[in-house]
């Protein structure tokens, strides 16, 4: 590794080094650079740093696509702050790639050989093909997709257009459209018009009419935007309306209130990075013709990117069919959950699942049950004492691919009633239905924790449930001296579960 080009340490710097490997991924686009840093922690990657600096490399490019010096030497001076950020990190592997900017550079050698000598790995300038595949395997390793999935990722100087199926990428285009680019050739001087919007996205309409057959077809099952200015649109879009998605009738709204603003000077938004404010009128002309030109009824926001596509490629780190088990099982090695007995939770959680999920309407809300119950005692890497409580602190503070912030909450919800008087004030602000639902699956968590508690050698048994009014009936064995234990357990849960509305009532088998 090279020498750090400042005395000052970042908190990367300072991390005691390890065993374990370091991974660094490097995306230079056309206008920002990215940087993610992560290790490998029992099988999965744990991010330590992120970071991005506005280079906009593009703005540099002449109309002989000779990159001018001002241009390098800012895309040198952020590559020297990046390469503090890691140069002393033990066993990292480190990946740069760049993108549109540098493919079409004529002095990109110029470039390449500079930034060699700021950071000893190579520069990868790959194409616009292999962007796309980049770009849709970090969405894939950020999030749960679809059969049929629509990716969109708006750059500085080109916008990669993606289908796939599941986590396949199955058609790659990269079209020469880019929100750096056309702010310079649409919007120059920060002026903004009905006719700069309909020349934008004229030159957008003819960018996306040049894609295969296949992107006409419609029925996608997610229709996805990644990186920042698609980010910058739904953030924007959040201020007028109650949430991010994206639709035809929101843009064009927001291209009106844009139009009447007259300048980039007088738009101001309450949320949108105002480095980034200056490039979307645009993006939103892409998106626009985006819409308009492909079956897209809406669109909603991905975290995941080139970056990440790089990360898990360099990493090598295996993709399961669905992110959120690779997710669950990663948090149980960090946290060394028992799982010989998790599995067992899990199973008779499952088995009591089975029973009721018909008549409580729980059919979607199986893999919800199966991760608390997996995950149920992630706190005893605390303590014993209080560990629901610390198990739901845990999952609530934690970076969980793949599972969004709603789903991430039910899960904290979970685990941290999973023992004890369940925290009824904590499902208060909930809608009837959705309280209604978790009251049930927790039910079913602490039913399946009881049968299994003090790790006994074979998990105890029900004859069976039965879904009543307002709880449950349980059928308990007829050998009730057997189970006098569980018996009392199952009495002091009566008295837990009324706190919720919910009623156990027990019979024997022979009743």
């Amino acid at each position: 590794m090279g020498a750090t080009h400042s005395q000052t340490q970042s908190p990367i710097n300072m991390l005691t080094p390890s065993a374990s490997n370091h991974f660094v991924a490097i995306d230079m686009g056309s206008n920002s650079f990215h940087l993610i840093i992560a290790r490998e922690q029992d099988g999965s990657l744990q991010i330590l740093h992120k970071e991005k600096q506005q280079v906009q490399l593009a703005t540099g490019l002449d109309a002989h696509n000779v990159l001018n010096d001002a241009a390098i030497e800012r895309g040198l001076n952020c590559l020297r702050d990046f390469n503090q950020r890691f140069s002393n990190l033990d066993q990292a592997q480190v990946r740069l790639v760049a993108t549109h900017t540098l493919r079409i550079a004529k002095n990109r050698e110029q470039f390449i050989q500079a930034a060699l000598a700021i950071i000893p790995y190579p520069v990868e300038v790959i194409s616009g093909h292999e962007e796309a595949r980049l770009i849709y395997n970090g969405i894939a390793q950020s999030q749960v997709l679809g059969k049929s999935n629509l990716v969109i990722d708006i750059g500085g100087g080109s916008t990669e257009v993606v289908i796939g199926h599941k986590n396949t990428p199955t058609q790659l285009s990269s079209l020469r459209c880019g929100c750096v680019s056309f702010n310079e050739r649409f919007f120059t001087d920060g002026r903004i018009t009905s006719a700069s919007f309909r020349d934008a996205q004229s030159a957008a309409d003819k960018q996306f009419a040049s894609l295969s057959k296949e992107y006409f077809a419609g029925g996608w099952e997610l229709t996805l935007g990644s990186s920042g200015t698609v980010k910058a649109i739904c953030e924007a879009i959040q201020e007028e309306h109650v949430d991010e998605t994206i639709t035809l009738s929101r843009l064009k709204k927001l291209k009106v209130k844009l139009i009447k603003c007259g300048h980039i000077d007088q738009i101001k938004f309450a949320h949108v990075d105002d480095k980034r404010t200056p490039l979307v009128p645009a993006g939103l002309a892409i998106l626009i013709s985006f819409f308009r030109r492909l079956p897209i009824h809406k669109l909603e926001f991905s975290t995941g990117a080139l970056r990440e596509g790089v990360l898990y490629e360099l990493a090598k780190i295996g993709q399961y069919q669905d992110i959120r088990h690779r997710t669950v099982d990663s948090i149980a090695q960090l946290y060394h959950i028992d799982m010989a007995h998790a599995t067992k939770v899990r199973d008779t959680a499952m088995a009591l699942f089975e029973q009721v999920a018909h008549d409580w309407q729980l059919r979607p809300h199986a893999r919800l049950l199966a991760y608390s119950a997996t995950l149920h005692e992630i706190g005893l890497h605390i303590n014993s004492k209080s560990l629901h409580k610390h198990g739901g602190y845990i999952i609530s503070n934690s970076d969980l691919p793949g599972f969004s912030e709603a789903l991430q909450l039910d899960l904290a919800r979970l685990i941290s009633n999973h023992r004890k008087k369940p925290n009824a004030l904590m499902l208060t602000e909930l809608e009837p239905s959705h309280k209604l639902t978790l009251n049930r699956l927790l039910c079913l968590l602490r039913l399946a924790i009881l049968l299994n508690l003090g790790r006994i050698a074979k998990t105890l048994t029900l004859d069976h449930i039965k879904v009543i009014p307002d709880g449950l009936m349980l059928v308990l064995p007829s050998h009730k001296r057997k189970i006098s234990l569980f018996m009392k357990d199952l009495q002091r849960e009566q008295k837990q579960m009324l706190t919720l509305g919910m009623n156990l009532r027990l019979v024997s088998s022979l009743s």
